[in-house]
Parts: structure tokens; C-alpha cells; sequence
């Protein structure tokens, strides 16, 4: 049911005060006065806005005058109570009064109690750009989320900003999905900008694949903007990561799963995975090039800010991170260190316990394409239930690489600075053998320390001496985590969670320094 039937439904039923959650007001309006327009539209009944700036205004017959400004909360209120006829009023910003003022939020709540029962239907419609209900009107007052637009009104956006231009003059049928695409979880406000900000960077000519890019450069600012998303660009690929082929391997099996092919031979939608292992790993790398290699959308979810008391409510944050997700979609969302943000949810009654509530029925229930990519250092501290079958599709323990993982890794690094020809120029088994109980990011490191030798002197290129001496030269991460990594080998022998590597036998035969 879409936000307008919904919201016909509600005033049909004779619910006197609505919440409308939605950035875009105007469009809200336009639609209301659409229907207003049709033979739906209750008979007799008047169309009235108010706001702080213009107070009453009226969009459509019976006319009428009022004796009094509505300058105040308890004004308006007076004067909708009093008002002889039947009138749908759509009062704009009256969150700010409902938060900040006790007795508009009491008069309210009375008078959605009293319109009940009038002969003449009066309808009060409150837009506000965010779930700010305060508690007592929970019950009273229905809220109805409009959402972000879809598709179709992003492409019918386009054609409305481009008519007068010639910008799509000559816009293939896959550029102008790419520039919708491209659009997708903005609110017609903020798509309408990012359009005209192309047009005007074209300069009078056609809309290109540079458009494409300044509208997801736009759409990136304002994610980042809303504080609880970042959208990460990344084209990196399943080269990039080294080892860890039992993990590749799931991922790779599950690339065409989003396909409309996969809906019609009966495959689900795949929820997400889980990846636990000690810093270094490769969890968030892994997270980053799933989205390159599956040619998805990557959006990084923050936490820390989803419970910013500067960002507002925290399940408001949640929701609408969650809504954005699911407008972008197909897309991978990251979530990092996932335990940080629902470590103190268990035996908690409060904010923490609600997002996550929120969290866990959404990762339950969602059917848009939303692959979950979540990472997490600390698995003791994570809630059960996260790791309950049916949250996520599987649970990948990331060790410390083996030997031969090692000589991947550091070839994935070394390939990265340019050396070639990895066989000849270098002892790689004799580094990996050096290097027992490294992670890759220590690896990563490693490669990074053996060239400042290097470039001090003359610039050569690095040998294999300068990488053992970097080796020599660091204690790694492993030697203060090692009950850890015991503790999530015992996982995996259990069968709790899955090893992210082939070589899950393999001897990792580091220990930590006495």
C-alpha cells in the first residue's frame, strides 16, 4: 500500500490527526491536492496548509475566512477546533511545538479525540521530516512514512528538470538508468539538485558518464550528511584479497543470487554474512571488494552515529539507515565492529535494546536486496541472537593466514607497488616462514616498511633481505590475542562458525612470547 492509500485509508476511517513523515513537502501537497481534485475526495471537504511563515492558506474550495492569525501552537489549534465545515488542515513543522511545548501537545492530543465525533470530518495532517512522535501521542496519532521516491518518479524527475535543455538529447536508454540509479535514496528535493548541478557542469551539452559521477558525487555528500551512512566508493576485486579461498568461494556462489534469473528458479535473496577474527584479518577489506567485485552500491553504516544524541532519536537513525539501504538497493551494507554498536543491548530496557530490536527484525524480515556485511573483533561481546541462523546466511571465522596464505598475501602487496615476476626476484616462502602468526594488514605493513631502506638507498628495489628485516623488526598483533584465536578455533571445531580458509586444518604454529 503506498503512503496515499494509506493515508485515504486513515481519513476514510475517521482518524482525526496523521502523521506524515517527508522531506519532500511540496510533493506531499501536490499529491493532496491531486486527489482533492478527484471524484475520491470527500465532497464539501477543504484543503487548508499552515505554517509559521505564511499561516493559513487555501488550496482548494469551499472558501473560507479566518477571524484570527495562527501565530501560535494553541491559535492554530483554537481555530481548527472552532472551524464550521469539513477540511483536511496540513499543519507543516508542528513537530517543533509537540517537542517543545507541553500544552500544544496536550490540546492536540485532546482535540484528535474530539474530531472523532464531529459531524463534519476535520482532518489534521502534520508533516515533519523525521519519527518525532514524543510518547504520549504514540497512541492517538498514526504515522504514515512517505519514504524515498522510487525509480519511477526519480526517471519522471529527470525529464521534468532536462525538458527545456538538451541534456538528454542524446542519453542511451542505460545512461539515463545509470543517472537514476545514480539518484536512488535522495528525496525529490535533493535528486532535483543533483540534476540541475550536472546540467549545469555540462554546460549546455548532453548528460554523460561525468553526470553519472557528480550525481553519486552529490548523493555520497548528502549521505555522509545524514551522519548514520557514508557511501564508500571502491573497484577493487577478489585479487585484492589474499587467502581466505573458502570464503571467496561462498561469496563468488552467491554474485548472481540478486539476479531476476535466481526470483524465477526460486533462490532467496541472501541476507548477509558475518566475519569475526582479530584486527588485521581482512574484514573490512573483504566487505569493500564484495561491493567491487558484485558491482554493487557500498554504504558504510556509522555506528557511533546511530546512537549521536546530536542526530536525534537513535531508532529514527536506525530506521532511516535501514530506509536509505533499502531505496540504494542492490547494495552491500557494511556494518564494522558490529559489537560496538549492540554490545550493551543484552538485559537492556533502553535506546541500546530498541535499535537493536529494530536491527534484528528488519535483518529477519527484509526481502529488498540488502546483503549485510558485518564485521566484528570481539565475538564474546556480540548478542546470541545476532548470530542466529536466519540473521545471517553464514558466520566466517578470519585466523591468522597460513604459509602459503602468507606468500598470497604478500604477493597481492607486492604486485600492488609494481614488482613483477614475484618467483624470480624474491624468496617469498623464506618471508612467510619468517613471519608466522602475521596478519595481512601487518603483511600489508611489512611491504610498506621494507621499501624506505630501499628508497634511501638510490631508490633501488627492494630484495627479500629487506623484507625479513622488516619482519625481524615487528612483534605481531597475534602474540597479545592468542586465547582469543583459541577461543574462536574451538568455534569452528564446534561447528558454530565456519573457517573463512580451505586450509582450515593447517598448522598455525605461532605462539605468543612468554
Amino acid at each position: 500500500m503506498s503512503w496515499l492509500d494509506e493515508l485515504k485509508l486513515n481519513i476514510a476511517a475517521r482518524v482525526a490527526v496523521i502523521h506524515l513523515v517527508t522531506i519532500d513537502e511540496e510533493d506531499v501537497i501536490k499529491a493532496l491536492i491531486d486527489w482533492s481534485s478527484s471524484s475520491g475526495w470527500p465532497k464539501g471537504m477543504g484543503l487548508i496548509t499552515w505554517d509559521i511563515g505564511d499561516q493559513f492558506r487555501q488550496l482548494r474550495e469551499p472558501a473560507v475566512t479566518f477571524s484570527k492569525m495562527g501565530a501560535t501552537p494553541e491559535t492554530v489549534l483554537d481555530i481548527i477546533d472552532e472551524y464550521k465545515g469539513s477540511a483536511t488542515f496540513i499543519l507543516k513543522d508542528f513537530h517543533h511545538f509537540w517537542e517543545h511545548n507541553r500544552k500544544a501537545s496536550r490540546m492536540l492530543r485532546n482535540l484528535a479525540s474530539r474530531l472523532q465525533f464531529r459531524d463534519e470530518a476535520v482532518n489534521i495532517i502534520v508533516t515533519s521530516p523525521g519519527r518525532n512522535l514524543p510518547e504520549e501521542l504514540c497512541h492517538d496519532i498514526p504515522t504514515i512514512d512517505v519514504g524515498k521516491p522510487c525509480s519511477e518518479q526519480i526517471l519522471a524527475l529527470l525529464e521534468r528538470e532536462t525538458r527545456s535543455t538538451r541534456a538528454l538529447e542524446t542519453a542511451t536508454h542505460g545512461l539515463r538508468e545509470r543517472l537514476v540509479e545514480g539518484a536512488l535514496g535522495l528525496s525529490m528535493v535533493e535528486a532535483a539538485r543533483a540534476f540541475r548541478k550536472a546540467i549545469v557542469l555540462a554546460g549546455g551539452q548532453p548528460l554523460d558518464e561525468r553526470s553519472v559521477r557528480q550525481v553519486l558525487n552529490e548523493k555520497r555528500h548528502i549521505i555522509r550528511e545524514s551522519g548514520a551512512l557514508e557511501l564508500y566508493p571502491y573497484t577493487g576485486s577478489m585479487s585484492n584479497v589474499g587467502g581466505l579461498s573458502a570464503l571467496k568461494q561462498w561469496l563468488d556462489q552467491r554474485q548472481e543470487a540478486f539476479s531476476q534469473d535466481a526470483r524465477e528458479y526460486g533462490l532467496s535473496i541472501p541476507k548477509g554474512v558475518a566475519l569475526i577474527g582479530i584486527p588485521g584479518t581482512g574484514k573490512s577489506l573483504c566487505a569493500k571488494v564484495t561491493a567491487g567485485h558484485w558491482g554493487m552500491t557500498l554504504l558504510r553504516m556509522d555506528v557511533g552515529a546511530i546512537f549521536s544524541g546530536l542526530l536525534g532519536s537513535s531508532e529514527q537513525n536506525i530506521r532511516e539507515a535501514i530506509r536509505i539501504a533499502e531505496v540504494i538497493a542492490p547494495c552491500v551494507l557494511w556494518v564494522d565492529e558490529i559489537e560496538k554498536a549492540f554490545a550493551g543491548s543484552v538485559g537492556d530496557s533502553g535506546t541500546a535494546s530498541r535499535v537493536f530490536a529494530t536491527f534484528l527484525t528488519w535483518m529477519q524480515e527484509k526481502t529488498a536486496p540488502v546483503f549485510v556485511f558485518a564485521t566484528a573483533n570481539n565475538v564474546d561481546r556480540l548478542p546470541p541472537e545476532l548470530l542466529r541462523k536466519g540473521r545471517f546466511d553464514e558466520v566466517f571465522f578470519l585466523d591468522l593466514p597460513t604459509h602459503s596464505e602468507r606468500v598470497n598475501i604478500l604477493e597481492v602487496h607486492l604486485k600492488e607497488r609494481g614488482y613483477t615476476m614475484l618467483s624470480h626476484r624474491f624468496d617469498l616462502n623464506a618471508v612467510a616462514s619468517a613471519t608466522d602468526g602475521f596478519v595481512g594488514a601487518e603483511l600489508q605493513a611489512l611491504v610498506n616498511e621494507a621499501m624506505f631502506p630501499a628508497f634511501r638507498d638510490n631508490r633501488r628495489e627492494i630484495e627479500t633481505e629487506d623484507l625479513l628485516d622488516a619482519a625481524r623488526a615487528m612483534v605481531p598483533l597475534s602474540a597479545s590475542h592468542q586465547p582469543v584465536i583459541d577461543g574462536l578455533r574451538e568455534m569452528v571445531r564446534n561447528g558454530q562458525v565456519r573457517n573463512a580458509s580451505c586450509e582450515a586444518g593447517a598448522k598455525h604454529t605461532h605462539k605468543p612470547e612468554s
